[in-house]
Parts: structure tokens; C-alpha cells; sequence
């Protein structure tokens, strides 16, 4: 787990399995954040590998919990297991996908 804070947003990068083990140290990770004004996260989920229920959960009430705040959680680059997730339970309306910055150093561009 990674975090780059830059008030009042944070980008959060997770990998790895998201389970029943690892979801209450992530909970904690993103609702301090949150508490400490960082209410805008970009959840970076691009190395998470399995997202279980428990890992749903933590994600929700962190995407609550911004929303209370004034903020939003956003899914940066979801695995493919992590988007099947997220449309099979049709949960993209509580966690979006972020748009990736654009710029002119963006990968791909011409510019």
C-alpha cells in the first residue's frame, strides 16, 4: 500500500489480494486519509490480483465516508478481476473509474 497525499487529494496505490486478512489495514489506510483531509482518493487497483467481499466493503464505506466529507473515491486502472467485480455488483455509481491524467507526457500520446 501506497500513498501520495496532496491535500485535499491522495492517490492510493494497492496490490495484492484485497481479503477478509488484508481489509481492515486497508480500511485503516483510507479512512485516515479521509480524516485527514485527503476527501478526494484515486484508488490505484491496477496490481490488486483477488478483491473479496471484505474488500468491497472497505471500499464502500471509504467511498461513503468521502462522500460524507465532500469528497469521492475513485478506481484507478481496476485489474480485470476488479472490473468484473465491480459491473457483475453494479457498483460503479458508488466506485467510478478515475480518468487518468492528461497531459502531454501522457503514454501513447503524440504530443
Amino acid at each position: 500500500m501506497t500513498v501520495v497525499s496532496d491535500p485535499p487529494s491522495a492517490a492510493v496505490a494497492l496490490d495484492g489480494e484485497i481479503d477478509i486478512a488484508t481489509a481492515p489495514a486497508i480500511r485503516r489506510l483510507l479512512m485516515a486519509a479521509i480524516s485527514g483531509g485527503d476527501v478526494h482518493l484515486a484508488v490505484d487497483m491496477s496490481g490488486v490480483t483477488f478483491l473479496g467481499a471484505a474488500g468491497i466493503g472497505v471500499l464502500v464505506a471509504a467511498a461513503n465516508r468521502a462522500r460524507e466529507a465532500g469528497g469521492s473515491l475513485s478506481l484507478l486502472a481496476p485489474s480485470p478481476q476488479v472490473q468484473r467485480l465491480v459491473d457483475v455488483l453494479h457498483l460503479d455509481g458508488i466506485l467510478p473509474a478515475a480518468q487518468p491524467p492528461v497531459g502531454p507526457f501522457v503514454a501513447g500520446s503524440t504530443a
